[in-house]
């Protein structure tokens, strides 16, 4: 049970009166009023108890409104204990003084307490019976009680009016203190709350206890809230869930409460629950429809309700209130209201998202001016970053857009760059039903560009033959002006980036570009999207050069602004070619501009899609752990729901290059067997091909790389600075003693990377080459892939053919190996590549101890016994004694010994390999000798 909560002064007032009533034999009337969940009727309950410990008799009536118009049958209630069985309607012509006279008679036995809870809801005669009684009072030993609840209006009937008038005290308890709040609280979690929490339960139910009954009780209905509201989190976000709390429990009382009200008072409910908290009270009024009189008058009534809270704007207690009013309302109503505050707020220069959000509400409405308020809220929301209201109010526009007309037509255009920045294959197919209802080829040209090349290429069909169709309807770029040019310009962008998907298009672009001039133009997007888009395809199919490539790549990226919106046209491409290119000076610092600019915007995809191009770059300069960061910043944006294969390119060699089995795993997991269609080569080829090798299944692995092999080639992927699959390909040749496929393929490879000219395509492939060889003319390849790659973008490139130089050099007992080594190690710890710092570091450690074996010989055989007893911790005392010499013959000698060791001082000698093994014992081969005895290395991992 609840228990009654700073409620001192209400009872010391009604005791007084039962004490007066008892010992003086004089009653009186008490008024308990108060808006609705005050506590009115917990502070009756609570009474009883109190009337038998002063020797009172209670009795207890309540009214209710289905039963106004049975008469006396509040009375009744009240004097069925005093007159079991009797007639609820006296016959006699004075029925009011005989339903005084059990009263009387009763109360000169003994005092009687009377309470009568929801007075504002009794039948006529009860309350003239009542007001009868309440003039008695002072003549006999009877208390009554009476609560009503102010604001409604059976408590303004004269009858009502004619009993309060009379009452000796006028209660109308208040909202819980923070101390009571408190109590309550604890007393429903069963422990003291946080004052947080607290302080957020009273500032959320305004200390009323009704609602914080309410709420107590909801939250502990919450899921996974168990005893306690334990599990709901820490105080903070637990306060936020009190705040934001729903209690449909209170709604249909609520709603009771309110129908019971006058029109104006229910129209300016409705009215504040349309248009929220802080709307301007002249706008509230007029959608009420009531003058400033009636205004105040009916918000009046709401705050006697307590519905209201206090301050100069009218404002709901709690958002059940809202609740309640809107159930209240039918559908009719609902609709009405809400179309008529979208009028007003139009109109009336409010901004544009109030009015929309009105619309939203009113389906319905299909007025001609309700596209016009729904498109400048949509411009509002794109302006604030929030993308998905955007889509939401352009979505509500298509219901009062025709059918198939160009309106309609134009909105589907708009919905689709909205959601380009959070749902690119929405965007897609609006854009695509667009394309079937413009009238003109221009119209349906300006709708086409805005496909994200990338996505056309890897969408339908359908969508790509009907983009083609418009090309040739829009003619020959260079036979229009203007935007026409443009739009056909951004067309062919698209169209020859979706060759990829079919062989004969990529090799064509080099004599595309050719055409343009030896400076094409690059003042507009579309001029940059088309460059950008032949620079890929003669990058990929080799056509030209990386010294012809290069300059114009620049070129592109010079003139291209930083912008997020980048990655709705071809720009993307232009990444893979400075890559390609070796060309990354200025790519990175672009792309972070782009990046704080996308998120400024809060453009989903646009950071998604910057993320992957920022991870390519990074692959490409060898940074392999922040490029697996950049990985996962891209898929926790979502970017394989919606993106192509051929976009998460980044994703993929962040997978390969780091040997993560989890990241694969989660690719492969992305896409079905199938995704990849038409000629382009799957990414998941490469993917599946390196986990085969990671298990050890080498033949697997070697056709998995060949079939991509295969795929690219018959796509015209040439370049081996894009996927150098030739390259892992002939080491799993090599490794299955396939020696002479490997020289082919590796042969083949280093022709064209010559031939292409970057020195990370063609040091990569001379390591390789070095690798394959034996003897000097290998270790004469790996020094010039060192020369090649020195200075290069690639650092990890730098790595790996430091390692293998250093091993083959390690191998031939070259002093320069450790040089290598130690290179490798280093430059493998700033790429965050462990594996590769672990090889090196356990090659260095050899070398270490081949060297500590031959300096562990040079000692003499006294200068090894005195060294052997003080590295197992003797003493020079205790090492004289042992071996009969004098203490100083002992310190010579271990001078000698540090200075052929290098060793700083005795502390040392236990760490020094084989020190303790006997002159002439074998040492098993890939182990050292400590203090502690013979440690063994891993074997080597092959790079």
């Amino acid at each position: 049970m609840t228990p009654l909560l700073d409620r001192r002064r209400e009872l010391e007032l009604i005791t007084t009166a039962l004490r007066t009533a008892a010992t003086a034999g004089s009653g009186s009337l008490i008024v308990v009023t108060g808006g609705i969940g005050t506590g009115k009727t917990a502070l009756l309950r609570a009474l009883p108890a109190l009337a038998e410990r002063h020797g009172t008799r209670t009795l207890t009536a309540g009214g209710a409104p289905l039963e106004r118009d049975l008469p006396y049958g509040l009375a009744g209630q009240l004097l069925e204990p005093l007159r079991p069985g009797a007639a609820l309607e006296p016959p006699g012509p004075d029925p009011y003084g005989e339903l005084l006279a059990p009263v009387a008679e009763h109360s000169a036995r003994e005092p009687l307490l009377l309470l009568v809870d929801d007075l504002h809801w009794a039948d006529p005669p009860s309350l003239r019976w009542l007001g009868r009684l309440a003039r008695r009072l002072p003549d006999w030993p009877v208390t009554l009680v009476a609560a009503l609840r102010e604001g409604d209006p059976g408590a303004e009937e004269p009858r009502v009016q004619d009993i309060t008038d009379r009452a000796a005290h006028v209660l109308r308890p208040g909202p819980l203190t923070q101390a009571g709040t408190a109590a309550l609280v604890a007393a429903a979690l069963g422990r003291p709350a946080d004052p947080a929490y607290v302080t957020a339960c009273r500032e959320a139910t305004g200390g009323n206890p009704m609602f914080l009954t309410a709420t107590l009780a909801a939250l502990s209905a919450l899921p996974g809230a168990g005893h306690g509201h334990g599990d709901l989190g820490p105080a903070a976000e637990r306060a936020r869930t009190v705040r934001e709390l729903r209690l449909p429990a209170l709604r249909e009382r609520l709603a009771v409460a309110l129908r019971s009200q006058p029109g104006p008072v229910r129209e300016l409910a409705k009215a504040l629950a349309v248009l929220g908290d802080g709307t301007d009270a002249e706008l509230v009024g007029r959608l009420a429809g009531l003058d400033t009189t009636g205004q105040e008058e009916a918000a009046r009534g709401l705050r006697r309700l307590g519905l209201l809270a206090e301050g100069p704007e009218p404002r709901f207690v709690h958002h059940a209130v809202r609740d309640a009013v809107e159930d209240s309302m039918t559908p009719a109503e609902h609709e009405h209201v809400h179309v008529l505050a979208a009028l007003l707020l139009h109109r009336g220069g409010h901004p544009a998202e109030q009015a929309a959000a009105q619309l939203l509400a009113a389906p319905s409405c299909q007025d001609g001016w309700t596209v016009e308020a729904l498109r400048a809220a949509a411009e509002a929301a794109e302006r604030r970053g929030a993308h998905q209201d955007a889509a939401r109010y352009l979505r509500r526009a298509l219901l009062g857009a025709s059918p198939s007309g160009p309106d309609r037509a134009a909105l589907l255009a708009d919905l689709a760059t909205v959601e380009r920045a959070f749902d690119p294959l929405a965007a897609v197919r609006h854009i695509s039903q667009a394309l079937l209802l413009l009238p003109s080829a221009a119209q349906r040209a300006e709708a086409a560009v805005r496909i994200p090349p990338s996505l056309l290429g890897g969408g339908p069909p359908p969508v790509v033959e009907a983009v083609g169709k418009l090309a040739c309807e829009l003619g020959e770029p260079g036979r229009l002006t203007g935007d026409e040019r443009e739009l056909a310009l951004g067309l062919e962008a698209r169209l020859r980036h979706a060759a990829v998907t079919g062989p004969g298009g990529l090799p064509l672009c080099a004599a595309r570009l050719r055409e343009l001039g030896p400076v094409p133009a690059l003042g507009t997007a579309a001029e940059r999207e088309l460059v950008t888009v032949l620079l890929h395809g003669a990058t990929m199919s080799q056509s030209l050069s990386a010294a012809e490539v290069a300059p114009l790549a620049g070129r592109v990226l010079q003139h291209e602004p930083a912008s997020p919106d980048h990655v709705h046209t071809a720009l993307p491409l232009l990444v893979h070619v400075l890559i390609a290119t070796d060309s990354l000076e200025a790519i990175g610092p672009w792309l972070r501009t782009a990046s704080e600019r996308a998120r400024a915007r809060r453009a989903t995809v646009p950071q998604a899609l910057i993320a992957i191009e920022h991870t390519h770059v990074l692959v490409a300069q060898g940074r392999l752990a922040d490029a697996r960061a950049g990985a996962d910043e891209a898929l926790a944006l979502g970017v394989a729901d919606w993106a192509t294969l051929q976009s998460m390119t980044a994703i993929v060699l962040v997978a390969l290059e780091t040997r993560d089995a989890e990241l694969a795993r989660r690719l492969l997991s992305y896409r079905p067997e199938g995704a990849d269609h038409g000629y382009r080569p799957s990414s998941l080829q490469l993917i599946r091909g390196s986990c085969a090798a990671r298990r050890g299944d080498l033949p697997t692995a070697l056709e998995y790389f060949l079939d991509w092999g295969r795929s690219a080639e018959r796509a015209d992927w040439r370049n081996p600075a894009v996927f150098p699959w030739r390259a892992w390909a002939a080491g799993l040749h090599y490794r299955l003693g396939e020696a002479g496929r490997a020289h082919d393929l590796i042969d083949e490879e280093y022709a064209r990377a010559t031939a292409w000219g970057a020195p990370v395509a063609i040091g990569r492939a001379q390591r390789v080459k070095g690798a394959l060889t034996a003897g000097e003319k290998g270790v004469a390849l790996l020094r010039e892939s060192a020369a090649t790659l020195e200075g290069a973008v690639n650092g990890m490139e730098r790595a790996r053919t430091a390692l293998l130089l250093g091993r083959r050099l390690l191998r031939a007992g070259r002093a320069e190996a450790e040089t290598w080594l130690r290179l490798a190690r280093d430059q493998a710890l700033v790429c965050g590549a462990p594996w590769l710092a672990e090889g090196a570091g356990r090659d260095l450690r050899t070398l270490a101890g081949s060297r500590t074996r031959q300096t562990v010989a040079a000692l003499t055989r006294a200068e090894r016994r005195v060294a052997q007893l003080a590295a197992r911790g003797a003493s020079n005392r205790e090492i004289a004694e042992q071996l009969e010499v004098s203490s100083r013959a002992v310190e010579k000698h271990l001078t000698h010994a540090y200075r052929k060791l290098n060793l700083a001082g005795r502390t040392q000698l236990a760490d020094v390999p084989d020190l303790l093994a006997e002159p002439g014992t074998a040492v098993p081969p890939g182990t050292y000798r400590t203090a502690a005895g013979d440690r063994t290395e891993p074997k080597h991992r092959g790079t």
